[in-house]
Order: C-alpha cells, then sequence, then structure tokens
C-alpha cells in the first residue's frame, strides 16, 4: 500500500514539474514589434498595433502604388497599404469619388449609397467623426466626407479591413474605427487638401451599437 501511495505521488509530482516547464518554456512565437507609424510613415500606429495580434509572424508592410499619404497627382491611381503581423492580414485605401452629371457618372452618389447600404447590414456600428459618416464592424470600417478643393467639390471614401484569407481573427471595433478616421485626417489634410479638413476634429470617432440580425 505505501508503495501505491509514493507511485501516486511520484505521479503528481512529476505532472506539476511537467506543466511548470511547459509554461517556462519559450514559446516558438514572437512579439509582434509594429513602427511608430506605418504605411510609409503617414500614419499613427496605435490603431493598427491594436489590431493585430501581439505574437507571431513578425510585422511586414507593403504599398500598392506610390506616393502613400503623399499629395494627389492627376492622371494617378489611389495607392493602398497592406500591413501584417502575427497571421492578421490589414489594407487600408482611400480615394475621391466626383459626381459628373454631363458624363453619366455619379461616383460620389454611388458611394454614399454604397456606404449607407453597408451600414445596415447586421454586426455593423454606425461610425461618424465631425461631419464624416459611415460604419464599423469587428472586420474593418469606412468613412466618408465632403471635400472641396481647388473649387471641385467630391467625396472622400477611405476603408480598413481584415483580408479574408488572414488566418486570425480581430474583433476591434474601435481600433478599426480609429485607424479609419487617422486615414481620413491623413487624406484629406495631406493627400487632397480638402478645404474643409477642419472638419474632422481630435478625439475618437464615435460608435453606436451593433446592428442585430
Amino acid at each position: 500500500m505505501r508503495k501505491s501511495w509514493w507511485g501516486a505521488g511520484s505521479a503528481a509530482v512529476a505532472v506539476f514539474v511537467g506543466v511548470a516547464a511547459w509554461q517556462l518554456w519559450p514559446s516558438d512565437e514572437t512579439a509582434v514589434s509594429v513602427p511608430a507609424r506605418v504605411c510609409d510613415g503617414s500614419l499613427p500606429a496605435k490603431a493598427a498595433a491594436q489590431i493585430l495580434p501581439k505574437s507571431g509572424k513578425r510585422y511586414f508592410e507593403y504599398i500598392n502604388g506610390t506616393g502613400f499619404g503623399t499629395a494627389f497627382r492627376s492622371g494617378e491611381a489611389p495607392p493602398t497599404c497592406t500591413f501584417t503581423g502575427g497571421g492578421q492580414r490589414i489594407r487600408v485605401e482611400y480615394n475621391r469619388h466626383f459626381n459628373e452629371p454631363s458624363l453619366e457618372i455619379m461616383a460620389a452618389d454611388d458611394a454614399r449609397k454604397r456606404v449607407r447600404k453597408e451600414s445596415k447590414s447586421p454586426g455593423k456600428v454606425s461610425l461618424s467623426i465631425g461631419e464624416s459618416y459611415g460604419y464599423a464592424s469587428s472586420h474593418g470600417a469606412a468613412l466618408l466626407l465632403d471635400c472641396r478643393d481647388d473649387g471641385d467639390t467630391g467625396i472622400i471614401e477611405v476603408s480598413v479591413d481584415a483580408r479574408t484569407d488572414s488566418s486570425a481573427d480581430s474583433s476591434d471595433t474601435k481600433a478599426f474605427a480609429e485607424l479609419a478616421a487617422e486615414t481620413l485626417r491623413m487624406a484629406t489634410r495631406h493627400v487632397y487638401r480638402c478645404d474643409n479638413s477642419t472638419a474632422l476634429p481630435a478625439g475618437p470617432p464615435t460608435l453606436d451599437a451593433p446592428r442585430k440580425a
């Protein structure tokens, strides 16, 4: 009987030691180190760091196009920024839309209709900051703002979203909203230089309750 108790006690000690060693053993995954600014240095990294997992594959970003965050040049398509880390992949983009009734082009109106329709989907949250409006969710955000530049009036659209082929899931709706707001501030002040860029106050955007199915 004494041997049975001794054997059971030894097994318990072995399990305890094994668990302790497993907890102290260094993980194969490394911490995701996000730079102070992302997307060619055009955006502060706070919201981006909150979206990405804390550990996993290292941070990396790439720009599709040229001059992300720099002044718009006629004839060039707007660039996109994609950054990755910890198995998550996020795309950030901006664009400006105009209505040209004489050419039967109503791109600004189409953008408004699309964003308003998408904002009514289940799980979406109404998003606004200053005079801008849009939506956010656990996987992305979009914002629109009227923009008047050199006499031409259009609408700025920014969007951030987690790519569907990402291996990690993010559910930080607030961080997506803040990243969209920072992108809109940058686009209106440094890319398109809208006359009404002061329509975007400092501070976090406003979020409503999520829509139910």
